[in-house]
């Protein structure tokens, strides 16, 4: 990607994942927090991982010293931490009380009800993973668009088990070929889930927008795919309430709408994500789990 550093490479080797999992099967979840913690204790003393997320807490928690900005590195660490073990857990054990309020619910029921699919785009927030599983209820096939690297060894809610029934992946790597397979999901009236907070698949087609006082990038692909298919977009972040708990929460329905082949006519859509984003993150500063710059995206992108 021009001007970014993201990488979806694990901190952790594939043994030191093994030894999480073999905890909550053998003894339990609860063996796995008190070594969580830790862990993440280790990894925030490195300064190749402060790094990480200096670019993100220097801007939500600006003059913060030495001592603040450590201990934020570390709470931002330890959520993401619970956030991925919970995931695991999940997986392994199949707990997780994750809810969403019935208004959500029902909307959502009515949207794919309109019979052109539906786009849920999220953002790497609360607990993402473990809220996209939740969709599952609603009897309709999900499809969930990735990039995963071959460094990523973390394994997926539904990795951890067979017989689970897992979402079609949709691999960003290729954007004309997973282009086709996101319009194909839409076309047969199912769901896509995609990151809002990632510029692929198409990392040339992006809309610069203003997010956290700064120019980041958004990928106009949802939008693109929305406003084509006629299909609408429920934006939704999912909150950790506490030890494997969580709500998922509607924040808004975007329904894009051009007439013209210009693409830059979706920009304002982009523009109504990333404001949500925002005040997400304005509320729960240490749920957002971007550990990159953001912010450096070099020149030549669609404004």
């Amino acid at each position: 990607m021009r001007g970014q550093q993201w990488s979806s490479r694990s901190l952790g080797s594939k043994f030191k994942h093994q030894i999480f999992y073999s905890l909550i099967r053998w003894l339990g979840a609860w063996a796995a927090y008190p070594l969580l913690y830790v862990v993440v204790f280790y990894y925030s003393l490195l300064p190749s991982v402060r790094r990480r997320s200096q670019p993100y807490l220097s801007r939500r928690f600006p003059g913060s010293g030495r001592f603040s900005r450590w201990r934020q590195a570390f709470r931002l660490n330890l959520c993401f931490g619970l956030v991925l073990l919970e995931r695991a857990i999940m997986g392994i054990t199949g707990r997780m009380d994750f809810s969403v309020d019935d208004q959500s619910e029902e909307r959502i029921r009515q949207l794919l009800a309109e019979g052109r699919g539906l786009v849920v785009l999220s953002a790497h927030v609360g607990a993402w993973q473990t809220g996209l599983g939740r969709l599952d209820t609603f009897g309709t096939p999900i499809n969930i668009v990735q990039r995963r690297q071959s460094a990523d060894v973390d394994r997926h809610y539904f990795e951890h088990r067979k017989g689970v029934k897992a979402p079609n992946i949709i691999e960003a790597a290729e954007p004309v070929v997973s282009l086709a397979a996101m319009t194909s999901a839409l076309v047969r009236r199912e769901v896509l889930c995609m990151m809002g907070d990632r510029v692929w698949p198409g990392e040339n087609l992006t809309f610069k927008v203003s997010f956290m006082g700064g120019p980041i990038l958004i990928s106009a692909m949802p939008f693109y795919l929305a406003n084509k298919v006629g299909t609408p977009i429920v934006v939704v972040f999912t909150r950790r309430t506490g030890r494997s708990q969580g709500v998922g929460e509607i924040w808004t329905i975007i329904r894009p709408r051009s007439d013209s082949r210009n693409t830059d006519d979706l920009a304002p859509y982009a523009k109504i994500f990333a404001d949500h984003l925002e005040r997400y993150v304005a509320a729960e500063p240490f749920e957002f789990f971007n550990f990159y710059d953001l912010w450096n995206i070099g020149d030549g992108h669609v404004d």
